[in-house]
């Protein structure tokens, strides 16, 4: 399985998003993924979202999203990352705002590999000590390096 780390790079992370609603969140890390070419269509996969975020929130609590999309688009699953250090309302499940978002697209034909993903990372984000990490990264590559300890120490 890919190191989550792995699937993302500088350019698809942002520290201070400007959005101030669930859908422009969306829309910039959709953005972020177009522009450094992880993904071709920005609005086939921002409506994909945005109807999987119909179906139920991906706000899982603790201020934390995991967006995501299956899309036959992309070959292999990238990530894009993004902090609003206010928060944001998202529909959460503990109704509380968003400060970390983790846009995940992977491939139509992986959805095995993509559930494994989720969940290793859900599992990851309920950790205290490593969300605070997270808000307190001064830049994307201090966000790379945390993701790698992290997971180091899960082994």
């Amino acid at each position: 399985m890919n190191a989550l780390a792995d699937l993302l790079e500088i350019g698809t992370i942002k520290l201070e998003l400007e959005a101030r609603k669930k859908n422009e969140a969306l829309q910039e890390l959709v953005e972020l993924l177009h522009r450094s070419g992880r993904i071709e269509d920005p609005q086939t996969a921002l409506n994909g979202l945005i109807d999987r975020e119909k179906l139920s929130s991906t706000g899982i609590g603790s201020g934390i999203a995991i967006p995501h999309l299956l899309s036959p688009d992309v070959k292999r699953t990238f990530m894009a990352f993004g902090r609003k250090r206010e928060g944001l309302r998202f529909d959460s499940v503990d109704n509380q705002p968003v400060t970390l978002i983790f846009l995940v697209v992977g491939p139509k034909q992986q959805e095995y590999a993509h559930l494994r993903l989720l969940s290793r990372m859900s599992r990851l984000l309920h950790d205290d000590g490593f969300r605070r990490s997270l808000l307190e990264a001064d830049t994307p590559e201090e966000i790379l390096q945390i993701l790698r300890w992290e997971e180091e120490k899960e082994g």
